[in-house]
């Protein structure tokens, strides 16, 4: 007989008591299993049935279905009506009391002084001139506005300030040449010119200054400046005009159009009466000269290298307010007329109308 060991024997000992636990809970009542495949069988034959009553659904309806299905899940929330914000009243403006503060009026008040002047250079022997410095200063004095009148003042001195580095230069090479020859072969002169012309709100500068002598040296420098007194600012063709190219082309005409009217006025006719006694009657004879027409040559529209427009003459100095200063420059050479800027009206803008026609 096979010996079982203890761990083993008892392992099969509680296998053998669960196999007829099992057993036991498996018995079957045959009576109930019969009953149970009846009644799915009939469940089965009922069910196929009501499957096969039923109508058809064809694939249009499913899509109508469907897309009736999307709508009601898709729509649209109804949207709610925005509250408008009740608006606050507009607050009444505060109240200022002036009672503190002081009037400052704002003229266009001013003073221009021309001063002449004029220093030498000679040699360290005081007997050979070596150069001439001569000319007009120009000043503005009692100007309301005090950084225009700076301003002015500063640009003026500038330009003279150039004038004398010219003199200073001319000084050195008379020197020099005169070290070297022992005589002043050139004197040299160096010329400044400020002029102005004023209507009362605009100030305009002519400068102009010339170096004269050894002909490898004669210069000549221009510039000119308009300043409007009350604001400060430039007054430039751009300023004044929306179109400066059509207002300088339509200048240029003018300017030269009456440089040569006035250059060719004939000479009036003059007439002489010689009265005289003889010893019996009394005679008088008189003569008279025909008209004469000098045909001056003066520059066209196109010849002038550059054209300045500045203010015309003053109302209190026997102007009309109504006309400018038209310069024009050729080969150093500066002409100028007054011209009636009321011709040329529709050039300018709204600020060109009121600082040119007073």
């Amino acid at each position: 007989m096979k010996k079982i060991e203890g761990n083993k024997l008892v392992a099969l000992l509680i296998s053998a008591g669960m196999a007829t636990t099992m057993l036991a809970a498996c018995t079957i009542n045959t009576d109930e299993l019969g009953q149970g495949i009846s009644d799915l069988g009939n469940a089965f034959v009922t069910s196929q049935t009501e499957i096969t009553t039923q109508p058809e659904t064809t694939a249009s309806e499913e899509t109508e279905t469907t897309a009736e299905t999307t709508e009601e899940t898709t729509a649209a929330p109804t949207p709610s009506a925005t509250p408008t914000a009740t608006p606050s009243p507009t607050p009444l403006p505060r109240r200022v009391d002036f009672s503190d503060y002081t009037d400052d009026i704002i003229t266009d008040d001013f003073t221009v002084t021309l001063e002449d002047f004029s220093e030498s250079a000679y040699t360290d022997s005081d007997d050979m001139l070596l150069a001439r410095f001569e000319g007009k200063r120009l000043v503005v004095t009692d100007a309301a506005n005090e950084n225009v009148r700076n301003a002015i003042n500063i640009l003026v001195d500038g330009f003279y300030r150039e004038a004398e580095g010219a003199y200073n230069r001319v000084i050195s090479k008379a020197e020099a040449a005169q070290k070297l020859t022992g005589v002043v072969e050139h004197e040299y002169t160096v010329s400044v010119i400020f002029s102005y012309t004023t209507n009362g709100r605009i100030l305009s500068i002519f400068m102009r200054y010339d170096v004269i002598g050894v002909e490898e040296d004669e210069s000549t420098v221009i510039d000119f400046a308009s300043f409007d007194m009350l604001s400060g600012q430039y007054v430039t063709l751009s300023s004044v005009t929306t179109d400066p190219a059509g207002l300088e082309k339509a200048l240029r005409s003018a300017l030269a159009e009456k440089l040569k009217a006035e250059a060719n006025i004939p000479t009036p006719a003059v007439t002489t009466t010689t009265a005289g006694t003889d010893e019996t009657v009394e005679t008088t004879t008189e003569t008279e000269t025909t008209e004469t027409i000098v045909n001056v040559k003066t520059p066209s529209a196109s010849e002038f290298e550059k054209i300045y427009v500045g203010a015309g003459s003053d109302i209190e100095e026997g102007g009309n307010g109504a006309c400018i200063t038209v310069y024009g420059v050729v080969n150093n050479e500066v002409y100028s007329s007054e011209i009636d800027i009321t011709l040329y009206q529709a050039f300018l803008n709204r600020y060109g109308t009121s600082v040119l026609i007073v």
